[in-house]
């Protein structure tokens, strides 16, 4: 019997414990019995708290995805035919929620080149097995989300100074942002800062340091954050972004889009055994 999607988001939890979902997106006619039967019986048992909805309809997927708690999709080559399209439609997906897609290809080659033009920010979440399946593999794979071992997107290290707002005392003060990535950020403050668990902020970055300048915002990226973890010294907090409108999420990908080039340019130039400059410059990086 196929998943009732309607039924599904109808219902009403039977317990206070939020329920944890696993998508399987494929098309029957086109996925071979022997992996599906091996990607199936990896979830129900390595994922055992977790409930399974298979799907072949993309736009029942989009509308899932924004109504349940998913935290795995596993989108397979037979959903589309099209790594491309796939990947494309992988996009659509992370605008709507940051959860981690398994891809599986039968050529490895062109998905990762596909998937590092358009998705390259979130590799640290994402991953991919080709097939036909393999069933050691995809429990080790699977086993990372049980765990919580993924992280909502790539992490960038930077070393700059910022502003940061704090919104309860409207005050700023200048502290260090010492990583960054599309859902967080990390901050090293002095000796005589501190900032709660849950506290708001504003974090003001100089666009400038990144070779940006953005059309609405000018100079300045403005993003609203949340303090989410304070280092037992207190010194270290990192905290997600949060109500950040498609406009600036559009302008922080482009920032980090640079530092990732930037990085990478870097590590030739030392591998080269050249000199290379820290990755955000000008007046703004210094201390």
């Amino acid at each position: 019997m196929g998943f009732d999607v309607t039924q599904a988001l109808l219902a009403k939890p039977n317990s206070k414990r939020k329920k944890r979902y696993v998508l399987h997106l494929l098309r029957s006619e086109h996925i071979s019995v022997s992996d599906a039967k091996i990607t199936h019986k990896t979830i129900s048992t390595i994922l055992e708290h977790f409930t399974l909805i298979k799907l072949e309809d993309p736009d029942e997927v989009l509308k899932v995805v924004m109504l349940k708690n998913i935290e795995l999709i596993i989108l397979d080559s037979s959903f589309f035919g099209s790594d491309e399209t796939a990947v494309e439609f992988a996009s659509e997906i992370k605008k709507r929620k940051k959860v981690p897609i398994y891809f599986t290809t039968k050529n490895e080659r062109k998905l990762i080149a596909e998937y590092r033009r358009v998705l390259g920010l979130y590799e640290e979440m994402d991953d991919y097995l080709s097939l036909p399946i393999d069933a050691v593999e995809l429990s080790k794979k699977v086993g990372r989300i049980g765990k919580h071992e993924v992280r909502a997107a790539k992490r960038f290290g930077l070393d700059m100074e910022v502003s940061l707002l704090r919104v309860d005392i409207d005050k700023s003060i200048r502290t260090r942002l010492v990583d960054m990535s599309l859902v967080g950020f990390g901050l090293e403050l002095s000796n005589d800062q501190f900032l709660d668990r849950g506290q708001q902020i504003r974090i003001e970055i100089p666009l400038g340091a990144f070779e940006i300048f953005h059309p609405q915002y000018g100079e300045i990226l403005k993003l609203a954050g949340t303090i989410r973890r304070v280092s037992i010294e207190g010194r270290r907090v990192g905290g997600s972004f949060e109500h950040i409108n498609p406009m600036q999420a559009d302008c922080l990908s482009r920032l980090l889009e640079h530092v990732a080039r930037m990085q990478r340019v870097k590590q030739l130039k030392q591998k080269g055994g050249l000199v290379s400059k820290p990755v955000a410059s000008g007046p703004a990086a210094g201390r």
